[in-house]
């Protein structure tokens, strides 16, 4: 049987979220994979209708499974996919189960699917699986996004921090880094800088803009802000390795 590690074993905070260790009953483990499998007959399948609903149905059936979905791309004919899964899943499992599952998804969202391809099967056999170790998916995502132009990449979506709410001053941090726009969009928003938080009515009288552009820049902003702390982390994770 495992020995859990003990507190005093976990008093260093981990440098990234993928460095902490999960855990279960007596065992702690940090076990990811890159995977990735085509369309039926690698034909380009994913038009925006089908995007859209896989970008539904992908983080429900990953939840359900208790899969830890980090990230996936999708192409006009294939996905990858980064996940943390247990030390009890095996690969080739979780990969029909995701198949199976958004393929019913899909199919009953979306009927025209069915006479477009001849039968209820959308994906192609087989797949591609790869174990990654902690210090790798940062660098793996980093790929992803410098790829997307050249691979036609048709939807890219980091997960794993989008569930995180984040904290004022991990905004602060990167401030100087935002456009003038951004930042005063931001500042109200979230009440930085001695500011009181303001909703988006009241940020959109105060800017003289609409509601929904604000909540247009505040979208781009804060994804701005999480890609700037995903590269400093990058960064940082280099310069401990260099």
């Amino acid at each position: 049987m495992a020995k859990k590690p003990t507190e005093g074993s976990q008093q260093r905070k981990a440098r990234s979220p993928f460095e902490k260790l999960r855990t279960t009953g007596s065992s702690a483990y940090r076990l990811f994979v890159l995977v990735a499998f085509y369309a039926r007959a690698k034909k380009p399948l994913f038009d925006a209708e089908v995007t859209a609903l896989f970008a539904h149905a992908l983080p429900e059936v990953c939840q359900s499974y208790e899969y830890e979905l980090i990230a996936y791309r999708v192409m006009p004919n294939q996905v990858h996919l980064v996940l943390g899964i247990k030390p009890t899943d095996a690969v080739a499992d979780v990969i029909s189960n995701i198949k199976r599952s958004t393929a019913h998804r899909l199919f009953e969202g979306i009927p025209r699917l069915e006479q477009e391809i001849g039968k209820r099967n959308f994906w192609a056999e087989g797949y591609f699986a790869e174990t990654l170790g902690h210090a790798q998916i940062e660098q793996t995502l980093k790929m992803w996004q410098h790829r997307a132009k050249d691979e036609k990449t048709v939807l890219m979506q980091i997960v794993y921090d989008l569930a995180q709410p984040l904290h004022p001053k991990q905004i602060e941090r990167v401030m100087d880094d935002l456009l003038p726009a951004e930042r005063e969009v931001v500042r109200l928003l979230y009440g930085l800088q001695g500011e009181q938080a303001h909703t988006l009515e009241q940020a959109a009288e105060k800017l003289g803009l609409k509601p929904h552009e604000v909540q247009q820049m505040a979208q781009e902003s804060i994804r701005k802000i999480r890609e700037i702390l995903r590269e400093r982390r990058r960064e940082h994770a280099a310069g401990r390795s260099a």
